[in-house]
């Protein structure tokens, strides 16, 4: 952790309980949205697809809504395992990072760099890989979420670079008006352990919470490898190097409409599987992330039609990797040090404004990365990468919603980036929406949205050619069309299929030197995909709800019209939570994956999952339990790597258990009031 990142979050803490009295609030209760039907869903306002709150009925995406409900009862333990039960949405892993793929498209090497990641509307993707860091390097507890808005397509119109294929917007929970502090304890298979802390304070007009945890596995025990399979490599096995370990930090301030909210995560992980051709059962195969914030909003209401919404901002990212490899001697193996780090500040302004039914946005963003830093270097030896930048980017980005009637809508939108080094790009989106009754949408949607190439991909070099760099490559860009048609099906029922056609042009894809084993970026003619998606959503007063999905997608090469890698034909889901008595629910899921190619075009075959979890509600004065079983049916499974790890495919983890204990003390009435 740098002393600069340490001293930020120090100072935030600091002003956190300055700020706030010695009164202990808790957060309020969450209503779980994902099952509601339309009807239902029109007293709820939701703000990621427009960047304004709005009738779900009129975005105009296709959108989820996961509330902190559903996680706590489904047992969920990263982001990674949500966006997996999501219609269209699946993931693998390579036992260092978690990845997520939307209708057919997950490219090895890019780091979920097609999905933006929003922490309450703040961009999380850091500013060297432009990852979404969605397994356990997400820097925040599944447990401080409010809920989770999913919106499948393009957002490049409103949200810029990255916003390909989705835009996922977490946001945390909020203090509230009663006495609460909350101690989380957890255990699971291969002595995974975690302690979570957190408290809600009010008084005197302000409102804050506050959380802090920490966790540490030591992972599988035994890992086999048979691309290693050699007496030279211990037989392709690795022994205990699958560790990981986090330590989060979350705060957040609130003065009427004035937020301030610091965030912090950093994961250490131990690399099993000996990629970029490392030397294989070697400790020293590690990866270190930590991503920090700090983040000020403020809203300001001009008039009943008019709002401005306000935030600045100062973003941290810092990694760190080594990589053992042979020496030529035969002796010790020599070790590269991979170190990056950004610093950002930006600003951002947002108005809103009714004229009768319609509604314009409008808003303007600047981002300045004042350091830019990539070092490539072997242990006592000076640095073959040593590049340092700046980075400036501005935007302007405007939505219009017209209604001219009650049953038609028209929602036109873009925005324009610049960039120093890409000039600028524009992303539209228009959508055309259709209600012929109060129980049935039909929406078109088109979007043009980019991705810029970020500084892994324009400024890295790996010994290939140490001379060179990839100053040609371009932006890339896709084209989508959905149509989509929701209808509420019964009282507690609905149900939505869409259509979809998606063409990725210029697309940048991951390059391995045949003879070195490096990796480099090119632009290359697109991918395109095409597909349906088909989801039916039932809820009931009693606690009983249940969403199923099943996704048809087929995404081929323009080059050579081949299935590309990572892209299943078939995805099935189902997700329930039933209530048992009046303490108790089960929550359990079923997911499908069809098989899927990987780079090399080897088919890796199809998994069949079962989770599931039992949860309960407070009991004994404050407790709350939930056990987990993940992979309850013991499936051997695997998901397909990139070129960076030898494996054709990275096997998953057997049936395994999740212990998770919360205690809730009641604070003494009277205590800590303003």
């Amino acid at each position: 952790m740098s002393s600069t990142i340490r001293t930020l979050y120090s100072g935030l803490a600091v002003l956190l309980f300055s700020l706030s009295p010695n009164v202990i609030a808790q957060s309020p209760a969450v209503p779980d949205l994902t099952g509601l039907s339309i009807e239902d869903l029109s007293h709820v306002r939701l703000s990621t697809a427009s960047r304004h709150l709005e009738d779900p009925r009129k975005a105009p995406s296709a959108v989820t809504v996961i509330g902190s409900d559903e996680i706590h009862r489904s047992g969920w333990r990263t982001l990674a395992d949500l966006l997996r039960s999501v219609t269209g949405f699946y993931s693998a892993y390579d036992r260092s990072y978690a990845y997520v793929g939307v209708r057919g498209f997950l490219q090895s090497g890019d780091y979920n760099a097609r999905i933006l990641l929003l922490v309450d509307g703040h961009r999380v993707n850091d500013n060297i890989y432009d990852s979404a860091l969605v397994g356990t390097e997400f820097p925040l507890d599944l447990s401080l979420i409010d809920r989770v808005e999913i919106v499948r397509g393009p957002g490049a119109s409103l949200f810029g670079t990255n916003a390909e294929l989705a835009v996922v917007n977490v946001f945390t929970r909020r203090p509230g008006n009663q006495p609460r502090v909350e101690i989380t304890s957890l255990a699971e298979s291969f002595l995974g352990r975690s302690a979570e802390v957190r408290a809600s304070l009010r008084g005197h007009g302000y409102s804050s919470i506050l959380s802090g945890s920490i966790f540490r596995a030591n992972g599988a025990k035994h890992l086999y490898f048979p691309d290693f399979d050699s007496p030279d490599t211990n037989n392709g096995i690795a022994t205990d190097l699958d560790g990981d370990r986090y330590a989060h930090a979350f705060g957040a301030v609130y003065r009427g409409r004035f937020r301030l909210e610091g965030l912090f995560g950093t994961r250490d992980k131990i690399v099993p599987n000996a990629p970029y051709q490392t030397v294989f059962g070697n400790a020293a195969n590690r990866t270190k992330d930590t991503r920090g914030y700090v983040d000020a909003s403020y809203s300001h209401s001009f008039t009943a039609s008019t709002d401005l919404d306000l935030r600045a901002y100062y973003d941290a990212y810092r990694f760190w990797g080594s990589y053992p490899y042979a020496s030529s001697d035969g002796s010790a193996p020599v070790v590269q040090i991979e170190d990056a780090a950004a610093d950002a500040i930006g600003v951002e302004a947002v108005v809103g404004h009714k004229i009768g039914v319609n509604r314009v946005v409008a808003g303007f963003a600047g981002e300045h990365n004042f350091r830019v830093n990539q070092r490539n270097y072997f242990t006592g030896q000076p640095p073959y990468l040593d590049d340092h930048r700046s980075l400036t980017l501005a935007a302007v980005f405007g939505e219009a919603e017209l209604n001219p009637t009650s049953r038609l809508t028209f929602n036109l939108g873009g925005r324009v980036d610049w960039y120093t080094l890409y000039g600028t790009n524009l992303s539209p989106r228009i959508a055309a929406m259709y209600f012929p009754t109060v129980a049935t949408s039909i929406k078109y949607i088109f979007g043009h949205a980019f991705r810029a190439p970020d500084p892994y991909d324009e400024f890295y070099v790996d010994l290939i050619d140490v001379t060179s760099t990839n100053t040609k490559l371009k932006p890339e860009h896709i084209d989508s069309h959905t149509l989509l048609v929701q209808h509420r099906l019964g009282e507690n029922l609905t149900g939505t299929a869409s259509l979809f056609l998606n063409q990725l042009n210029q697309i940048i894809k991951e390059h391995q030197d045949p003879l070195t084993g490096g990796t480099h970026f090119a632009n290359e003619a697109g991918d395109s995909g095409r597909g349906a998606e088909f989801e039916l959503i039932e809820k009931h007063p009693s606690g009983w709800s249940v969403r199923s999905s099943y996704t048809f997608q087929r995404t081929h090469s323009g080059e050579s019209g081949k299935r590309v890698m990572n892209s299943p034909m078939h995805l099935a889901k189902l997700n329930g939570i039933a209530p048992l008595g009046r303490m108790a629910f089960l929550g359990t899921e079923f997911l499908f994956t069809s098989s899927e190619p990987n780079f090399r075009g080897d088919l890796i075959p199809s998994s069949f999952l079962v989770n599931t979890t039992l949860s309960t509600k407070r009991f004994a004065s404050g407790f709350q339990f939930s056990a987990s079983c993940y992979n309850l049916l013991d499936r051997t499974w695997a998901t397909p790597t990139g070129p960076e790890v030898s494996t054709a495919a990275t096997v998953q983890d057997g049936r395994t258990w999740r212990f998770r204990l919360t205690y809730r003390p009641k604070i003494p009435h009277g205590q800590g009031r303003p």
